[in-house]
């Protein structure tokens, strides 16, 4: 059997489901479990793209998290796109990442 691309036809516009959505969440977890989600990046539209802002931004808390906030452990990590919280996310596209999460330690110190 062929695919589309095999045999030179167009790609269907509708597949009958919705497109995927991928983010990260840069949280701060106390030792007795208690946390909060200081930075929700999304939507983005490819898993490896969530995968490579968590990565970077994770390289960045390795130097960063003990002193930023004191007494929590800050991770980031990829995660599904809510759409229906959509407000409470930054657009990464376009965006410096460690630029946004420097933004989001301040917030926390303010």
């Amino acid at each position: 059997m062929l695919t589309h691309a095999a045999a030179n036809l167009p790609l269907p516009d509708d597949i009958g489901m919705n497109p995927a959505h991928y983010g990260v969440h840069v949280e701060a977890q106390h030792s007795d479990g208690t946390g909060h989600t200081l930075l929700r990046l999304g939507p983005c539209t490819q898993t490896w793209l969530a995968c490579h802002d968590a990565d970077r931004l994770s390289t960045e808390l390795e130097g960063e998290a003990v002193t930023a906030i004191p007494g929590f452990t800050v991770t980031a990590k990829d995660a599904p796109f809510d759409v229906s919280d959509h407000e409470s996310c930054t657009d990464p596209h376009g965006a410096d990442a460690a630029a946004l999460l420097a933004d989001a330690f301040a917030g926390v110190s303010a």
